[in-house]
């Protein structure tokens, strides 16, 4: 006589109704937490704002979304609406540069230049190309007159204000320094990233990551360390070359103009 076969489709769909239920609660979690951070941001700007007779219809979405993303940005997304109007650029003293051994770490929302009009918005938004290349100037050009501010002017003037990766190439070179694009190679990277008075700024297409970005260095056990222009905290981390290639779209050295090396 035959055995009756078992038949586990019971057992399937319980499992599946697990894994379904698990992945609500995630997706859940998920939501609410994202909710938890826009809601913090939120009473923040919204308490700033009432302290200094503004509301919340002062801050373009954008300029809140900004603490919603990153709580460093607090201090230049409360002022947003004090400071923006008729913003000029503080005068700068950046003469502790003036010998830097490695390339300065620079914020674009800098309350002292995150507020200038550049490319269609604000220069905290819309900065990253120019701020790299402040960094890589003052490095390889020991050049203190090379600030945010004078890199946004110098874009806006030369054209290429909405064309990062002109100035990052055509530009630089103007400014005195040698470029030359390195390619997607995990040793052609670190041999222009460990050359003397070189450094390397990178196009990104990961969201994770600032569309530019300068490689400055590498660490005792030879992950890449980074300048992200929009996240200190992402600047004090360090990557493998795993980590940036899956990220990188296009690379470019920067040196003396007398230099000769090759990328």
């Amino acid at each position: 006589m035959k055995r009756k076969q078992k038949n586990n489709y019971p057992s399937f769909w319980k499992s599946m109704a697990v894994v379904m239920v698990i992945l609500l609660i995630n997706g859940a979690l998920k939501h609410y937490s994202g909710l938890g951070k826009n809601n913090s941001a939120e009473k923040t700007i919204a308490e700033y704002a009432a302290k200094n007779g503004y509301t919340l219809d002062d801050y373009p979405k954008e300029i809140r979304e900004m603490l919603v993303l990153n709580d460093e940005t607090e201090e230049f997304v409360t002022q947003y609406p004090a400071k923006v109007v008729n913003f000029k650029p503080e005068a700068l003293d950046f003469s502790k540069y003036k010998n830097c051994t490695t390339p300065p770490r620079l914020m674009q929302w800098d309350v002292r230049w995150g507020y200038m009009k550049y490319n269609g918005g604000v220069f905290g938004l819309t900065g990253s190309a120019p701020t790299c290349l402040s960094m890589a100037a003052l490095y390889v050009l020991h050049n203190t007159s090379m600030t945010p501010v004078h890199i946004a002017e110098f874009a806006i003037g030369g054209g290429c204000e909405n064309q990062p990766e002109k100035l990052l190439s055509d530009g630089a070179r103007a400014l005195g320094m040698s470029v030359a694009e390195v390619p997607r190679n995990n040793r052609r990277i670190r041999e222009a990233v460990t050359e003397d008075n070189c450094t390397v700024i990178c196009m990104t297409k990961s969201q994770d990551l600032s569309p530019f970005i300068v490689i400055k260095g590498v660490d005792k056990d030879g992950n890449y360390l980074i300048n992200d222009p929009s996240s200190k905290k992402r600047s004090n981390e360090s990557y493998t070359f795993a980590d940036l290639n899956k990220s990188i779209k296009r690379i470019w050295k920067y040196a003396p103009m007398s230099s000769q090396s090759n990328p």
